[in-house]
């Protein structure tokens, strides 16, 4: 392997030099560090930028105003924005459709209005059904009740009567307790400043 290695690296040297006759290693210096691995120092590497002195007054101003800043953020309360104040792109009030309309040829249409037209029919015809079956329930229970007058008096206002058992009702104390005087609440607690409109 290592004889490989310097075989090779004696044929790229010999390229170089036929490539670059007047000082093939002016360009790259082979330096060998190990016999297995050849190292390139590249010779035109750009130099640093020397770094501007800046004087120590400018930088402390500069990060005391940096500090002033933070604090004055810090000491900002976090305001509610209203919703009319949010700032919206124009891109999206635009409301550009992404997938382009379906075409919908005649034969459909024609078939989407006969379904609409027989599903109204049957609904129509649900709708009268039961308003019948109603109506035949009310007179029926009409004509029952004036039989039960016509028998006996007591048992028709017996029949009127409200049944408190149809529907039960129970109440269990007020549905809002009074406010407590001496109570302190937990933090979070805010004035709500939204206008009532």
């Amino acid at each position: 392997m290592t004889s490989v290695l310097r075989f090779l690296s004696s044929q790229s040297t010999a390229v170089l030099s036929q490539l670059c006759p007047q000082g093939a290693r002016s360009l790259f210096t082979f330096s060998r560090t190990s016999p297995l691995v050849n190292t390139l120092v590249p010779i035109r590497a750009s130099h640093l930028r020397k770094r501007k002195r800046v004087d120590p007054k400018i930088e402390q101003a500069r990060e005391a105003r940096l500090k002033k800043r933070i604090k004055r953020l810090l000491k900002k309360d976090k305001e509610m924005v209203a919703v009319e104040d949010f700032f919206v792109m124009p891109s999206l009030l635009e409301q550009v459709r992404e997938r382009p309309p379906v075409s919908v040829s005649f034969e459909e249409q024609e078939r989407r209005a006969a379904i609409e037209k027989e599903w109204s029919r049957f609904r129509r015809q649900q709708y009268l059904a039961e308003e019948a079956a109603m109506s035949a329930m009310v007179t029926s229970q009409q004509r029952a009740l004036q039989e039960l007058r016509a028998e006996s008096e007591e048992l028709f206002q017996q029949a009127v009567q409200v049944d408190p058992l149809l529907i039960q009702y129970q109440r269990l104390g007020p549905t809002e307790t009074p406010p407590i005087s001496a109570y302190d609440p937990p933090d979070g607690k805010y004035v709500d400043l939204t206008p009532m409109e």
